[in-house]
């Protein structure tokens, strides 16, 4: 080989200029030949490359072989690698998992999903883990009655909750982050006006399989769903009520324009033809001693609730006019006549109880009706759709003032009340600390009803008992077991979480029954036992829903107008047809149920529009009908696994595409539903095995 080198002098300056400076690196050009010298030199030359040539393969063949070794093992991908994406379920073929268990065990179900990330947020977000997708999924299968069912074995009263259930179901539902949360609530009613249709075929007493006896006192909500679970389990229970109609405080203290009295009486007759026995009209520590109970029967169940109203003792609270919320909506709700005709009510709180005594003081003929509360708007502690009903209705707002003095005639009658402006209502740290400024505001009224607080009577039913109250008459209670201090005794309900929701206290009532059946099974009341997880989801904002498809809105509760309703006790509630409960139904997104349901998000996901899905949703026959994924699309971006709200599409890690053609590269249903195993996705060509049929 021979190497020449040259200066190049053509610099073309008159053309692009000089440079600036000198340039460090003059350019060389290298010619590369394999031309020989002529003659016998170049003879020799040859032979003595070819022999070079030759002692450098020999050498390396005689050497040490050079292997690339792999691992014995291959590397597990993660699930969530990007590869060719599959399919888990497909409805049409796979059912929507139910989720349902004996009481005992139902923890232990709740939990198992919640850390497999199988449960859905609207039945982790539940105080009781009501199933509100398997009642979805019922409902859109034309199944009402037996999405009935599955939603009263934890609330035990559908048709009631689905009254006055405040609903936190719906603000965990992951439809919030696409559009409006389904109506969970509405779906309860409607299960109910359903059911009560086939009621009489379906309802039959429960076989009673074990030789012990229950007495549970109260007939509230936490004491039913304690009886109902016990009567699952086989045991016999008696309610002891002291009033002579059952339902507790959903009977004294809900107003019937949300409850109407006759669903309360109807779930309640249900559950006595399922065994269930009331011994109506019998107060237990004045008509019947609790020791009685106690030797009766074989475990005792204290679920009472709240039943004294609390009020301020203010300058003049002892004044004419001046009462609390429960005596005041007792009387409306059982004479319709709490005492306002032409007066002006000051109504004191901001709950959910106040704002139901301010409207029931519009209906029973107060001329002027005042809500004044230590927070603020925004601050309110009841639902913001009760204010808001409220205030169409005429009430009256006064926030950020707290009661100062009670202001009364010479009569000893009330005539108004002084205000005092509320700066703050807690403190740093959150505890309730309320801070009063300078500025007074009197408010000139005839009757003030205190709505700041409940507590229990519970004086009579523990005398004679080893029971003992705390100076606040509270009863002790372990918090997680639900038991007392005395042996068989058990407490549920607001007599030991204090004021919440009936949700909320139904729950309690299941942890009760619980204990109790663990303790006549003679087994220790904590030992191998699960709590209920407490999940936590994600908070979505309020979604942007102009421009969403009429078909994706939620149902709209009709309402009666306010000033009309505003005038009786008429449910105010219009209800939802049977159309717009099962397209309701249908909107569910069936989330975490590892089957696809044709919510089209992933397609609408795709930057590339490789994925095409269709689906039919006749009631009793919804299922997807189209499902393509076009590889020779997907770019691999991953977005859309992310949006399926089922988990049905996931990522397999098959990056290794090998297709005979080109048709090959789009996967129908068939090769979605393929085992995600492997590094291969080969398209129809590549399966071997019998694939499961998917109707068309």
């Amino acid at each position: 080989m021979a190497v020449n080198s040259h200066n190049n002098t053509d610099t073309r300056n008159h053309e692009i200029g000089a440079p600036a400076q000198a340039p460090h690196v003059v350019p060389v050009t290298v010619n590369v030949t394999d031309d020989f010298p002529g003659g016998v030199a170049g003879f020799f030359a040859r032979w003595q490359s070819l022999l070079t040539g030759l002692g450098i393969t020999g050498r390396k063949a005689l050497g040490p072989a050079t292997t690339l070794r792999y691992p014995h093992e291959k590397v597990a991908l993660s699930p969530r690698w990007r590869g060719a994406l599959r399919l888990r379920g497909i409805l049409g073929l796979d059912d929507i998992p139910i989720i349902e268990d004996t009481p005992p065990e139902y923890n232990a179900l709740i939990d198992g999903l919640y850390r497999a990330d199988r449960l859905p947020p609207c039945v982790g977000n539940c105080p009781a883990n009501v199933d509100a997708r398997g009642q979805g999924y019922y409902l859109g299968e034309g199944k009402p009655a037996e999405a009935y069912e599955l939603v009263r074995d934890r609330n035990i009263l559908p048709g009631v909750l689905g009254r006055i259930c405040h609903h936190p179901c719906e603000t965990a539902c992951r439809r919030n982050y696409y559009d409006e949360p389904i109506a969970i609530r509405p779906l309860h009613r409607h299960a109910y006006e359903e059911y009560v249709k086939v009621a009489s075929e379906r309802l039959e007493p429960l076989e009673r399989t074990r030789n012990r006896r229950i007495a549970i006192i109260g007939s509230g909500p936490s004491g039913l769903a304690a009886a109902y679970d016990l009567m699952k389990l086989g045991y016999s229970v008696s309610v002891y009520e002291k009033e002579k109609k059952p339902g507790g405080a959903l009977y004294s203290g809900v107003p019937s324009y949300r409850l109407p009295r006759e669903v309360l009486h109807d779930e309640i007759d249900n559950l006595v033809t399922l065994g269930m026995e009331f011994k109506l009209g019998v107060e237990v520590g004045k008509d019947v001693p609790i020791d009685y109970l106690l030797g009766e029967y074989d475990a005792v169940l204290i679920a009472v609730g709240l039943q004294e109203s609390r009020i301020i003792p203010v300058p003049g609270h002892t004044a004419e006019g001046v009462t609390g919320a429960l005596p005041f909506l007792r009387d409306a709700n059982w004479k319709g006549d709490p005492g306002v005709q032409g007066k002006r009510v000051l109504v004191i709180g901001g709950g959910n109880v106040a704002v139901d005594v301010a409207r029931c003081a519009l209906r029973t003929g107060a001329t002027e009706v005042r809500l004044a509360c230590l927070e603020g708007e925004e601050e309110m502690p009841c639902h913001p759709w009760e204010i808001e009903e409220a205030l169409d209705e005429g009430v009256i707002a006064m926030c950020s003032l707290g009661p100062e003095e009670v202001l009364v005639d010479d009569e000893g009658k009330v005539r108004g009340m002084r205000m005092r402006e509320c700066i703050s209502v807690f403190d740093a740290s959150g505890r309730f600390a309320p801070q009063f400024g300078d500025e007074y505001t009197e408010v000139a009224v005839d009757m003030v009803v205190f709505s700041v607080g409940q507590g229990p009577v519970l004086a009579d039913v523990v005398a004679g008992s080893d029971l003992t109250l705390t100076e606040r008459g509270l009863l002790p209670v372990d918090g997680t077991l639900f038991t007392t201090a005395q042996e068989g005794v058990f407490a549920s309900g607001e007599v030991v979480t204090g004021p919440g929701s009936a949700i909320a206290s139904i729950a309690t009532g299941h942890e009760a029954a619980t204990s109790i059946h663990r303790y006549l099974e003679g087994l220790d009341l904590a030992e191998g036992r699960v709590a209920r997880p407490v999940p936590v989801y994600d908070k979505y904002q309020v979604a942007h829903i102009d421009g969403v498809e009429a078909n994706r809105r939620r149902v709209t509760m009709p309402m009666a107008k306010p000033e009309e309703r505003a005038t009786d006790f008429r449910h105010i509630e219009l209800g939802i047809t049977h159309l717009e409960a099962l397209n309701e139904a249908m909107r569910c997104l069936r989330c975490q149920s590892e089957v696809c349901v044709g919510c089209t998000f992933c397609a609408r996901t795709c930057p590339d529009y490789a994925i095409e899905v269709e689906r039919v949703d006749d009631p009793g026959e919804r299922r997807v009908t189209h499902y393509e994924l076009d590889l020779s699309k997907c770019c691999f971006c991953g977005l859309c696994a992310p949006q399926c709200p089922t988990n049905a599409l996931t990522h397999t890690g098959q990056y290794e595409l090998s297709f005979f053609h080109r048709d090959l590269t789009i996967f129908d249903r068939h090769e979605m539903l393929r085992d995600g195993a492997g590094t291969r996705a080969t398209g129809r060509d590549g399966v071997h095995e019998a694939v499961r049929e998917v109707p068309r």
